[in-house]
């Protein structure tokens, strides 16, 4: 009895009043349409009886001329009394309006959904209502919003209707969440189909009432319920199948109304199920299974993909990179499930090739098809060496060998048969499959085959040999992008067979063939990609001269040869640009030949401090390394100067007097105050005679220039006239 007064008297309270406001409201609309109407019917009435009736002629003794014959008048046409108004387009909603109409709409329903549920909260405390009651009275409170939103949406008020429509549901959502987990009055299964079939209900008002906010409800309430239901049970099957069903439902909605949002709702909905699923119920023997709903979830995504790529507007764009994440997400996943399931992951990198390659082909997606090589030799240095054991040898090399035949063929089959040159995408991957090919390769033979990494280098080079030959008549760009990549994987395959590092000797080797093919191109992007790898190859050697290697011997050792073979290289490129684009390339080559002189001036230093290192135990071999550095900074400044007289070079002159420079201050500053007895007056006696021959070249030079006569300007032509005058002899 209690419970049906409190429900009258929240029906007086709440829900009589917003009907009789709702009422007054369309009254108000149908009067101001019934005054519109009439004032379009009375306008031409009013403008006929405005004009004024014609004046009478006046009088006249004039003759009058004959009438001319009158035409018959046409009929006018009158407009029937019932026949419709053509209605006049409504004028574009001010701030006003929009205020007025949506945003205190929405503020009014929060503050009334608030004021109710603070009274069913005080009804519920004092136990007013039992558990029953407070489950029916919210279900008959959410069905009359539905109801009664879509009564009122169809009465001319859609945006308001609808908004109380979501609101019924989104209520039935938490009722029978209520009556589950709170009151305990439905199990599991009961709950879940209830709220099954409320998102089915919300799917289908919003589809026949056309209103993308109720499908918004529908199906995030949908991809809600499996949370809200519960349960400690793990139903995979249940739920991956219930999502994709959920996923179908949105791709129908999105294709019926073009509501581009939903899908974005749905991928973030899915991506979070299924990582929730996986933190809580997933093991190893549910493997393929949970890779073959990822698959289902990626190919759904893929085709919505598909269909939003090239509608216009925000909404798409931001959708379509939302999707676009999920074949990043799929594959990270998939690799990680496979990993520990060989030859799972053998299969699954080849597939992937295949499949990524056919979806790059056409239309032809160059950079995405480097993306696909990247996502297929990347998991191979991680996942093909988790299998222990020399068994799994041959698996790893077939598939590592069958991904790069793959990227090649499909380079080949550019050129071939679309009888297209090669962009820059493809070359970077002509590039990175030659050197993931080598690398991978070498991790897979080495623990097998410990001393075949230079046959293995010559083989790999041996192919880009061969590419480079048949592309020659073909593309001139790419077959020098395949001489490079040769001469790149020998000089990788000399530096790995003799314990070198390979590291330096390839990105150094590397970026030199770049640039020189940038130059032969020209292309820009190879320059300066060439000049980025070898100026990493840079840093990689300086970073080890802090490190004496053991068994050390001055200047022959490895340190030597990788610092002789960059700095050859650096000095190599500067002559190149020199001869290529030498108007243009005045500071690159600057910019070379001040690393190369900072490279090697760090390689001197580097040998005399590891060579005092090995003789520490001499008493003064601190002060033997002070001086000898200071000798040596002084005679590399003093080579580079006579270098640059020879040559008539003036920046290696330049970069000789900076390492002068730099090596006087060091006597000034620190070898006057450190070194005492005969290392000081040795040091200042060598140093000084260096600064005096130095001085010495540069008088000499100017000497020579101010002996040396410049040459007579050439004398202007004259004319052929004065040259006969001059001929003749003077008079008399």
């Amino acid at each position: 009895m209690i419970g049906l007064v409190i429900f009258l008297f929240f029906l007086v309270l709440a829900v009589l009043p917003l009907l009789t406001f709702l009422r007054l409201a369309r009254v108000s609309r149908e009067l101001e349409e019934l005054t519109a109407r009439v004032a379009r019917l009375e306008g031409p009435s009013h403008a006929a009886s405005a004009v004024a009736a014609p004046a009478a002629p006046a009088a006249s003794d004039a003759p009058v001329a004959p009438l001319a014959p009158i035409a018959p008048i046409a009929p006018v046409a009158r407009t029937p009394p019932d026949a419709p108004i053509a209605p006049v387009a409504p004028d574009a909603p001010d701030l006003e309006t929009r205020i007025g109409g949506r945003g205190l709409l929405y503020v009014g329903i929060l503050v009334l959904l608030l004021g109710v549920s603070f009274f069913l909260k005080y009804a519920f405390d004092n136990e007013w209502i039992d558990e029953r009651g407070r489950v029916a009275l919210g279900a008959l409170s959410a069905i009359g919003l539905v109801l009664g939103g879509l009564r009122i949406a169809r009465g001319g008020l859609s945006v308001f209707g609808h908004a109380l429509t979501g609101t019924g549901f989104a209520i039935l959502y938490m009722v029978v969440y209520s009556a589950l987990n709170f009151y305990g009055l439905v199990g599991a299964n009961l709950a879940f189909a209830a709220m099954v079939a409320t998102t089915i209900g919300a799917a289908w008002v919003a589809n026949r009432e056309r209103s993308q906010a109720l499908a918004v409800i529908a199906v995030g309430g949908g991809f809600l319920t499996p949370f809200l239901v519960g349960g400690s049970e793990n139903a995979q099957l249940t739920l991956f199948t219930y999502d994709a069903l959920l996923v179908v439902g949105t791709l129908w909605l999105t294709i019926r109304h073009q509501w581009l949002g939903l899908n974005a709702l749905s991928y973030v909905s899915t991506v979070i199920t299924v990582t929730g699923w996986a933190i809580a119920h997933y093991s190893s023997d549910q493997w393929l299974r949970t890779l073959l709903f990822l698959t289902l979830f990626c190919i759904l995504f893929l085709n919505i993909l598909r269909i939003i790529a090239n509608a216009p507007g925000l909404t798409a764009r931001l959708t379509a990179w939302l999707l676009s994440t999920g074949p990043l997400l799929y594959h990270a996943a998939a690799v990680v499930i496979t990993a520990n399931h060989p030859p799972a992951i053998h299969v699954y990198l080849i597939l992937f090739t295949v499949a990524g390659l056919w979806l790059t082909a056409e239309p032809h997606r160059p950079w995405l098809r480097v993306l696909v090589l990247l996502g297929g030799f990347a998991p191979m240095f991680g996942a093909l060496v988790l299998p222990a054991g020399l068994s799994w040898i041959t698996p790893n090399t077939v598939t590592v060998v069958a991904v790069a035949a793959l990227h090649t063929m499909a380079i080949i089959d550019r050129i071939v048969r679309q009888g297209e040159r090669l962009v820059t995408p493809d070359l970077i991957a002509l590039h990175l499959t030659g050197l993931g090919l080598f690398a991978l390769l070498h991790e897979t033979l080495r623990p097998a085959y410990p001393d075949f990494r230079g046959g293995l280098a010559a083989i790999v080079a041996l192919g880009a040999i061969a590419l480079w030959q048949w592309l020659q008549t073909r593309d001139r760009v790419a077959s020098l992008n395949a001489a490079a990549l040769a001469f790149t994987l020998a000089a990788i395959g000399v530096a790995v067979q003799f314990d070198g590092p390979a590291v330096v000797f390839g990105w150094a080797a590397e970026g030199a063939a770049a640039v020189w093919m940038g130059l032969r191109a020209p292309n820009v992007t190879f320059q300066y990609g060439g000049l980025l790898l070898w100026g990493l190859a840079v840093l990689e050697l300086a970073d080890g001269y802090g490190l004496t290697p053991a068994n050390f011997t001055a200047l022959f050792n490895m340190r030597t040869f990788t610092t002789a073979f960059v700095v050859a290289l650096g000095y190599g490129m500067a002559t190149l640009f020199k001869r290529q684009a030498p108007a243009t390339s005045g500071r690159t080559r600057a910019a070379l030949h001040v690393v190369a002189s900072v490279l090697t001036l760090s390689w001197i230093t580097a040998e005399i401090q590891s060579y005092w290192e090995v003789q520490e135990q001499a008493a003064p071999a601190h002060l033997y390394e002070q001086m000898l550095l200071s000798l040596a900074w002084g005679t590399y400044g003093a080579v580079l100067i006579a270098i640059g007289m020879r040559r008539d070079h003036p920046l290696t002159r330049y970069i000789g007097i900076a390492v002068i420079a730099i090596a006087s201050f060091k006597v000034f500053f620190y070898d006057l105050w450190e070194l005492g007895g005969i290392y000081r007056v040795i040091g200042f006696i060598v140093f000084g005679v260096l600064l005096v021959l130095v001085s010495y070249l540069y008088q000499h030079r100017r000497s020579e220039r101010t002996q040396s006569p410049p040459p007579p300007p050439p004398s202007p032509p004259q004319p052929a006239s004065a040259a006969l005058q001059s001929d003749e002899p003077p008079s008399a």
